[in-house]
């Protein structure tokens, strides 16, 4: 997508998961030269001097809200079942994952997501916690400073 979005002249920026192969990923792009390192902005930065090794997307909510949207949005499949989350995995998706697995349903993150987007849009203040406000905006600006910076260059990414 890098290559494409590159090669049509626009100005591109990748947020990245904090994750061993996203940093390959990053490495990759770089050394291609299909983008500058300045360019790539990884999820961790959110969580300012105390960064977590491992981070997604999801992991810029508040754990106990994610849960609750998993826990709302798979309540058929989890009726009389106890979900059981390993603190020790660092992500809060893939802790979820493995407790269903445990459970051996299949879970997919687009269920909470969908969810999620709709009390975004009836009832924001559910969702959005302090934190999760304040990692969101970190997030937002680290990528427009970065895309601030990119554009006034004014030139080939590489120029």
């Amino acid at each position: 997508m890098v290559a494409l979005l590159t090669s049509e002249q626009l100005n591109v920026l990748v947020l990245l998961d904090e994750e061993k192969n996203a940093r390959s990923t990053k490495d990759d792009l770089v050394k291609t030269k299909l983008i500058r390192e300045q360019n790539v902005v990884f999820l961790s930065e959110a969580f300012g001097t105390a960064p977590p090794n491992e981070a997604d997307i999801e992991d810029l909510l508040d754990a106990n809200i994610y849960e609750s949207l998993v826990k709302e949005s798979y309540a058929k499949e989890l009726e009389g079942k106890t979900l059981i989350l390993n603190a020790n995995i660092p992500r809060i998706a893939k802790r979820v994952e493995a407790a269903f697995r445990d459970l051996g349903i299949e879970f997919h993150k687009t269920r909470p997501t969908r969810l999620l987007l709709k009390k975004m849009a009836s009832d924001p203040k559910t969702i959005v916690t302090e934190g999760s406000a304040k990692r969101f905006e970190i997030v937002f600006a680290a990528i427009n400073e970065r895309l601030e910076r990119h554009m006034a260059r004014a030139a080939n990414p590489f120029e």
